[in-house]
């Protein structure tokens, strides 16, 4: 079942009424029911994995606490509780790797093998990304001892699969999701209007903005000869939009949902085209993998014992502050490898998170340069002027990343951005090409307009004002305004594609 589809509102329609008018203390297991009956229409037999997943983590995580009290030896106390959690990390990592990875593997292993091992073509099941590193985070926030296991197998299962965010996140953790789906919530008007509008917001962006951006993505990807490096850059560029309106506009509607029922999730988006770096960006993009990245991967890589042996000696050769930097850089580098790797099998993948591990590295190591560079040139770092440069340095490295994200492969990308800089003619944007890439002059409008709202939304919000409390604020005439506005620019200008969100394939 698509977020886009009618039939999702309907189902969300029935699965809010039932959920206020049953006692309270039930209403987390009518999300439970309806959770699973959304999975389940999905696809019956994927929901072995995700029962899989939810078992090895609940019962990982109980026996992980109950080794606390039943064993006196320390030292074997860890060993049983290291073995508990790897062997959970494996089975669910390894599932991931069937599904996602095996058959890039089979065929690279044919070509350096000679052996013909045969196509592995299998359907991946739905949200399989999301949940697993979901319940894998809960699991390790036991080992450390910063959350109580969940007694409950039924609320257990609920956290992992909670049916608005199970399909493309964003990734929640138990300490603040488990807690908002079991609490008790009364009827709100307020949480109703809220989620509504939240989840129109999400339909602009998708149908007004993505989806019309998306048509000319797929025709220039999908044969892409017949153009030169000024319409690849176009086309890098409507990626961007297509990319940020169909993923950020997909949690809109899963966080609007969740409103609903009274539930807070986790922000996934914070204006990301406005960062000033590489670093700012994943600190304002898909918010909870990069969380999930530094809590779960970096923080442990950076103490672990062969890390921390590796910064001593670039200590001892660099200098204690050049040694511990660059330290630093190769975890980051290693986290966005993960996160390339997170992305999708193949070496566009790898190359993706390269990019942006070797960015960030590069930040942390030249910030003092820059700094001292800017003092002597007396450039204040609160200058409009170097913000806005910032800004659109950051948006130019970003755009030169999706290359590795939206091409085919890893000689398409290449073959794309080495046009861009060798074949690269005005002419191509001016001529009438642009009206030949499967958007005529009213999708360009339309799509305009989805940007120019966006925009001033998003400058509204940068300058530290909320646009829900500014609309909340205003008299109820104009409320209505601007809701039947946005509801009749989703109708009247969104382009329906009915390809639902890109995200929901991972």
């Amino acid at each position: 079942m698509s977020y886009t589809s009618f039939s999702y509102l309907l189902f969300t329609a029935a699965t809010v009424v039932l959920y206020y008018l049953v006692p309270k203390k039930y209403q987390w297991s009518i999300l439970l029911v309806f959770s699973y009956v959304f999975y389940i229409l999905a696809g019956p037999k994927m929901i072995v994995f995700l029962l899989l997943s939810t078992f090895t983590t609940y019962s990982g995580a109980l026996f992980i606490r109950k080794l606390e009290s039943g064993i006196e030896d320390c030292k074997r106390k860890i060993r049983f509780q290291r073995a508990i959690i790897v062997s959970c990390l494996l089975i669910n990592f390894g599932v991931l790797f069937l599904f996602k990875y095996l058959d890039i593997t089979l065929r690279i292993l044919n070509r350096i093998s000679g052996f013909q091992f045969p196509a592995v073509n299998w359907a991946l099941p739905l949200g399989i990304s999301f949940y697993t590193f979901q319940s894998l985070g809960y699991l390790i926030d036991v080992y450390w001892k910063r959350i109580d296991p969940e007694r409950s197998l039924p609320k257990h299962m609920l956290f992992v699969s909670f049916y608005p965010q199970i399909l493309q996140g964003p990734i929640g953790r138990y300490s603040s999701l488990g807690r908002s789906l079991f609490e008790e919530h009364s009827f709100s008007l307020l949480n109703v209007q809220h989620g509504i509008q939240r989840i129109l917001w999400g339909y602009f962006l998708k149908f007004v903005i993505a989806d019309h951006a998306g048509l000319i993505v797929n025709t220039v990807i999908g044969d892409p000869k017949p153009y030169g490096g000024s319409v690849y850059l176009f086309t890098i560029l409507m990626y961007s939009l297509q990319l940020y309106g169909d993923f950020a506009g997909g949690c809109d509607v899963v966080i609007g949902t969740a409103e609903l029922f009274g539930i807070t999730m986790d922000e996934n988006f914070k204006r990301p085209y406005f960062s000033v770096s590489i670093t700012d960006f994943w600190h304002r993009w898909h918010i909870t993998l990069g969380t999930w990245m530094k809590d779960y991967l970096f923080y442990p890589l950076s103490v672990s014992k062969w890390m921390m042996r590796l910064g001593k000696r670039m200590r001892k050769r660099f200098g204690r502050r050049t040694g511990t930097l660059a330290s630093a850089a190769i975890a980051n580098v290693i986290v966005f490898l993960a996160v390339g790797v997170w992305h999708g099998a193949g070496g566009k993948y790898l190359l993706y998170g390269f990019y942006n591990g070797i960015i960030i590295a590069l930040e942390m190591m030249l910030e003092p340069s820059f700094r001292n560079l800017h003092n002597r040139l007396h450039i204040s770092p609160d200058s409009k002027g170097l913000h806005i440069w910032r800004i659109i340095r950051t948006f130019l490295l970003v755009n030169l990343s999706w290359f590795f994200d939206v091409c085919t492969d890893l000689f398409q990308s290449f073959y794309m951005l080495g046009r861009v800089f060798t074949n690269f003619h005005l002419k191509s944007l001016t001529d009438g090409t642009l009206l030949l890439l499967g958007l005529n002059w009213k999708g360009y409008i339309a799509m305009l307009f989805g940007v120019a709202v966006l925009l001033i939304k998003s400058v509204i919000e940068e300058r530290g004002k909320d646009v829900r409390a500014l609309i909340d604020n205003e008299s109820l005439p104009l409320r209505w305004i601007v809701y039947f506005g946005m509801l009749f620019a989703v109708l009247i200008l969104g382009q329906y594609s009915n390809s639902g969100f890109i995200y929901a394939q991972f």
